[in-house]
């Protein structure tokens, strides 16, 4: 079936058909006679022609650094949803952690047919800044704050000072701190600060107190915690960075026999679905994954729309979700 078909059966010109799918002026009694015969015809334009004819492919490119974490599903969540109400779609790349891999990602995808890019990264090197700055269509950050591109992102800092002093204020007078790498501006620099700040106000020192560097599993969790439990003082309370990395540390305390929340207290980072999981259920900060998509999609079809558009970047703030764990 073809618009010219199409213009036949409704007894309008093929222009009035073009105007008709283009949502373009017409008269209400033609728009009444093409829908019908589109209606009764199942007639689906061709993405491929509409493509050539608007420069649009209504694609766009997602790039994550861990498809299988407690975060990245929920983000995708949101950005599906966004996206499939103006008939977009989006393709897909995962780096597994890897800062080489995600910008040879962000090279392929420049030279594609793309209409923008939605990037989650953990860190933003140098690679990714040369990168985003030579895209020939719009880019958003989701997840990090960042001057070179718009970008919606959590506030790392409150949450970890959140967390941290809702340990201290529960009684723990031996804190440790299980974080991720420091090169990652916000779950790692980001809530190291704020964990420290909240030390500070108490009396503590985040440079004095046990703490491990681990990776955002719950193997990695355990493993830190192993090495905490080594110090000359056993920790009585622990802030972990992520709700995995939480998940991580419980079950080895549990495994080595420390009962949670009796002898060590746990908070983690991000409120996804293991911290409700858990037993004792975690408490934990809850971040709005979802939300964080959807608001990275919507701004960057508004740049595709309006590509004059300024940078806007977006905070969302969070909030303290208190169970059993602490």
């Amino acid at each position: 079936m073809t618009i010219q078909e199409i213009a036949r059966m409704a007894g309008v010109s093929s222009a009035a058909v073009s105007r008709y799918l283009n949502q373009g002026s017409l008269s209400q009694e033609k728009r009444e006679r093409i829908r019908a015969v589109i209606e009764q015809t199942d007639y689906r334009p061709s993405e491929y022609a509409r493509a050539l004819r608007t420069k649009r492919s209504r694609q766009i490119g997602v790039v994550v650094p861990q498809i299988d974490s407690e975060a990245v599903p929920r983000i995708l969540s949101g950005i599906s949803q966004e996206l499939d109400q103006e008939n977009y779609h989006f393709l897909l790349m995962n780096s597994s952690g890897s800062m080489e891999k995600e910008v040879r990602m962000l090279a392929s995808f420049a030279s594609s047919q793309v209409d923008g890019l939605i990037l989650a990264a953990s860190q933003i090197t140098g690679g990714h800044r040369e990168e985003i700055e030579k895209m020939p269509f719009p880019v958003v950050l989701v997840g990090q704050r960042t001057d070179i591109c718009s970008c919606v992102y959590h506030d790392d800092y409150q949450a970890a000072w959140t967390a941290m002093n809702h340990l201290l204020k529960s009684g723990v007078e031996r804190p440790a701190y299980l974080g991720v790498n420091r090169r990652d501006l916000a779950a790692g620099e980001a809530r190291f600060q704020g964990a420290g700040a909240a030390l500070a106000q108490k009396g503590f020192s985040i440079e004095k107190i046990p703490k491990e560097e681990v990776e955002f599993t719950s193997e990695s969790g355990y493993r830190g915690m192993e090495k905490l439990l080594e110090a000359r003082e056993v920790p009585d309370g622990v802030f972990c960075a992520s709700d995995l990395i939480a998940a991580g540390a419980m079950a080895c305390l549990r495994d080595r026999g420390y009962r949670v929340p009796h002898q060590v207290r746990v908070t983690g980072i991000g409120h996804g679905r293991v911290a409700d999981l858990l037993t004792p259920r975690l408490t934990t900060v809850h971040y709005h994954y979802k939300t964080s998509g959807r608001e990275a999609a919507r701004m960057l079809l508004e740049l595709i729309e309006n590509p004059r558009a300024r940078r806007r970047e977006k905070q969302l703030q969070v909030r303290l979700v208190v169970q059993e764990s602490a």
